[in-house]
């Protein structure tokens, strides 16, 4: 009985496993055809390149400082999404006030903002900016949703036995929000790490991931840009993991409380 379970788990690995030879079959022979390094090199030279960044200290450094900031921005848009979603709930005219500014938000294309906030911030305060500015609207929505979308028997019920604010948030609201919360954060993650390391491209601070793709593109080093791009990549898959592994974990703790 125990294999049984293994069999989807097995057929699913292999298919990923087959899709990616597939890619990696199409990218080197493209590579072969083309024949240039400095265009497209092949798989090997991509993966050569890589195994000789991971000895080294400063590779290390830099993915931690641009973590660090992608981290910085998530919490912190993470925090405010929460805090404004639950006073716009209760406050009409914060709603009124905020809305047209998370529109703008939406609609604004990532670039401007970076462009604008280097005018004002160091470039090092610009990644973690532009990250909130992408993790807020996405959580906020969500959250604001959920909370309007309550039961209100529920409500109700909360009212007859007494439970106080606090204990219908804690029993009533925190468990109805809880799957929104967990579904706008994981897709909000992936957001914020690419427009961080955006921001690190075109603010190249001291130590950062997108600085490190600057300099590749500027001294023409086509295996380190596509390394470093495969590191952002595969450390994005890495995080949104952890996350549902975390999202999992809390739900299922939600539920047995």
């Amino acid at each position: 009985m125990s294999r049984k379970p293994l069999r989807p788990r097995l057929t699913a690995c292999l298919q990923r496993a087959g899709v990616f030879a597939f890619y990696l079959t199409v990218w080197a022979v493209l590579a072969r055809l083309v024949n240039q390094e400095l265009l497209l090199p092949s798989p090997g030279a991509v993966l050569g390149k890589l195994l000789s960044l991971l000895p080294q200290a400063a590779f290390w450094r830099t993915l931690l400082a641009t973590l660090l900031r992608t981290a910085q921005a998530y919490l912190l848009g993470l925090a405010a999404a929460i805090l404004l979603a639950g006073l716009c709930c209760r406050f009409r005219a914060m709603e009124l006030l905020l809305s047209p500014l998370l529109s703008a938000v939406r609609a604004t294309p990532v670039t401007s903002f970076i462009v604008l906030a280097l005018v004002w911030l160091s470039n090092r305060r610009v990644p973690v900016l532009t990250g909130f500015l992408m993790t807020l609207p996405i959580v906020y929505s969500a959250l604001y949703q959920a909370i309007r979308a309550v039961d209100s028997d529920l409500l109700e019920m909360a009212k007859v036995y007494r439970l106080g604010r606090l204990g219908t948030l804690r029993h009533v609201v925190v468990p109805s929000v809880l799957p929104a919360f967990a579904e706008s954060s994981l897709a909000a993650v992936g957001l914020c790490w690419k427009a961080v390391v955006a921001a690190e491209v075109i603010g190249v601070p001291k130590l950062a991931v997108g600085s490190r793709l600057y300099e590749a593109k500027i001294y023409l080093e086509t295996d380190s840009l596509l390394a470093w791009t495969l590191t952002i990549v595969l450390l994005s898959v890495a995080l949104e993991a952890l996350l549902r592994h975390l999202a999992s974990r809390l739900m299922k703790e939600a539920r047995h409380a």
